[in-house]
């Protein structure tokens, strides 16, 4: 990622490049173009959208900043259609969002792209380059706009993953992790507690997104974690305990929402007769058992009851005070994590030594996201964004909950451990738990 006050013009347009190959070389394994009006999650855009969005992204706020005059634009027509997202409460919801919507031609829309990254380039080589890059520099929007294309690249990625495998094919590049064929024993580690700082300090040298900037002190009580995050093979109990049948494991909320949609497992499995499958990105394969299992937070948190009415204990999903506590001494350095595309795949709880903290708790960074038991609200001295004003504040709501550690596909400053993530709780991400007991 970059360092603020050092980088050169040239690490910033390495960085832009790395990002927009990344996000050519994913919609790339998109086999045909009619597969890009396909809407493969009913909460989501259809992919033609996430095809320009990124693009229209740097184009727009290039001139916001005046580095980029309105006359210059390649196409306004684009750079207001695909410049919003969409946060739907309902499918249908979105449905009615977008049904006047003519999308363009997909060739089109990669001809867009290809303009829009020849343009960015010429404006960063030929704007003047002051360090540090603060957030009232212009510059700030330029990297605003690239660590705006990273997290797309991993929504895209969620998206392509729930693709048919017929319409997709694995990038000869990118490699899955193995499953070792077996359920590790997990176990609850005791941890003593203290106090913790939450919040990025606003002069250090990385960007930041408004909602992770600000402080907040937190006095952490023992509480005890479990080791690794909770596997498939664990979940699977879960289910074979008939668990997505048992209305006492889900709260009011939650069992509606399991009813409405029929869900009877996690939704990268799949049953036939009596054996599972796991979906990767581009392939099935059987059941991992060691692999983190990737549910939403009603999923989470009815996990949580199961495993308390069965034992007695109260489990609970882990908070972002204890989350920071466990991480503020663990390595930083991304290479030792499962994240930036390590893997197009989770990887096997526990295998990974560089990924386990001084307490022996793994994967608190990267693998599959961890699902909070927090409400997404802003720290102490929250300010929008004047490029981005409308990027979390939206959100504080009550209706949305917290993720934090990033994934295998979390890439840039999204994988460092300031970056504070949110979703509606039946969302899916590339996002797991792990549980605690707290004292």
């Amino acid at each position: 990622m970059l360092i603020l006050n050092e980088c050169k013009k040239e690490d910033i347009i390495n960085y832009l490049t790395d990002s927009w190959q990344t996000e050519d070389l994913l919609f790339k394994s998109i086999i045909n173009s009619e597969t890009f009006y396909q809407n493969p999650d009913s909460l989501r855009n259809p992919l033609i959208f996430y095809l320009g969005h990124s693009a229209v992204f740097y184009l727009n706020k290039l001139v916001i900043l005046g580095l980029l005059k309105e006359s210059q634009r390649i196409n306004p027509d684009y750079e207001k259609l695909y410049e919003m997202g969409v946060d739907p409460e309902t499918p249908s919801e979105l449905q009615q969002a977008i049904a006047s919507v003519k999308w363009a031609k997909v060739e089109e829309l990669w001809h867009y792209r290809h303009q829009a990254y020849k343009t960015v380039i010429n404006i960063i080589e030929k704007t003047p380059l002051t360090l540090p890059i603060t957030p009232d520099s212009v510059w700030w929007g330029i990297v605003m706009s690239i660590e705006h294309q990273k997290i797309h690249i991993e929504t895209s990625s969620m998206l392509i993953r729930q693709l048919p495998l017929e319409l997709v094919t694995k990038p000869s590049q990118w490699n899955y992790a193995k499953s070792q064929g077996k359920q590790p024993q997990n176990e609850m580690i005791k941890v003593e507690g203290g106090i913790v700082t939450l919040g990025k300090k606003k002069k250090d040298n990385l960007y930041g997104w408004d909602i992770d900037f600000g402080e907040k002190e937190v006095i952490v009580n023992p509480f005890q974690v479990s080791k690794y995050m909770i596997t498939n093979g664990e979940f699977l109990e879960f289910v074979n305990s008939k668990g997505y049948e048992n209305e006492n494991y889900w709260d009011e909320i939650s069992w509606q929402w399991k009813q409405e949609n029929n869900v009877i497992y996690p939704k990268f499995w799949r049953k036939s007769l009596d054996n599972y499958y796991y979906r990767l990105m581009f392939d099935e394969i059987d059941l991992p058992l060691d692999f983190p299992v990737e549910v939403n937070h009603h999923e989470a948190n009815a996990y949580c009851c199961y495993l308390s009415q069965k034992s007695g204990k109260n489990y609970q999903l882990m908070s972002e005070a204890q989350w920071q506590f466990l991480q503020q001494k663990s390595d930083y350095n991304v290479n030792n994590y499962n994240l930036d595309f390590k893997f197009i795949s989770p990887h096997p709880v526990g295998s990974l030594e560089t990924a386990r903290n001084p307490q022996g708790i793994y994967d608190l960074r990267g693998n599959v996201w961890e699902w909070l038991g927090d409400i997404f609200t802003p720290l102490s001295g929250f300010k929008p964004h004047y490029l981005y004003e409308d990027y979390s504040a939206p959100f504080f709501d009550d209706r949305h909950y917290m993720l934090i550690g990033g994934s295998w596909a979390t890439n840039g400053y999204e994988a460092t451990s300031y970056y504070r993530n949110w979703f509606r709780p039946y969302f899916y991400q590339h996002a797991g738990f792990r549980v605690v007991i707290n004292k």
